[in-house]
């Protein structure tokens, strides 16, 4: 005589399979979520920061001012010299909103360069995302660093 054994997966073992592969992946959607909210917010500060570093070489190579502007708004826009009436992307000394959740949420009234010895007036930028912030500050001797709102050191 011979004896069968069964083998396979019980409905309820199932379950609880399905049940805890949907609750990883839930958590991992969420992590990725924020991780891409992360990157975001560091590339658009890094971008400031380039436009910011491109307007100084500029001032100090004509010997001109590079004051800065805003135009606010859920796409806002800014950027160095004289103001515009509307943005264009292909500017070299614009920029605007890259991710549509960064905002920039302050920008120091008359900050901007000076022709002479890179040096600037300073102030700061401040953006802001669901994943944190980031200030963009310049110095008065026109450096520019990037800070986290949790780090006591600036890049």
């Amino acid at each position: 005589m011979k004896i069968l054994t069964e083998r396979g997966f019980t409905l309820l073992e199932m379950m609880l399979v399905l049940a805890m592969v949907a609750a990883l992946s839930s958590s991992g959607w969420h992590g990725w979520q924020r991780w891409q909210q992360r990157q975001r917010l560091d590339e658009s500060a890094a971008q400031i920061r380039q436009l910011l570093l491109r307007l100084r070489s500029d001032a100090n190579w004509h010997n001109a001012e590079r004051l800065l502007w805003l135009k606010p708004g859920a796409r806002w826009c800014f950027g160095g010299g004289p103001a515009v009436e509307r943005c264009r992307p292909s500017s070299p000394w614009q920029l605007s909103a890259p991710w549509p959740e960064v905002r920039l949420r302050e920008l120091s009234d008359g900050m901007g360069f000076y022709g002479k010895n890179n040096t600037a007036f300073p102030g700061h930028v401040l953006i802001a995302s669901p994943a944190g912030e980031r200030r963009i500050i310049v110095s008065a001797r026109g450096r520019v660093r990037i800070c986290a709102q949790s780090e006591e050191r600036c890049r």
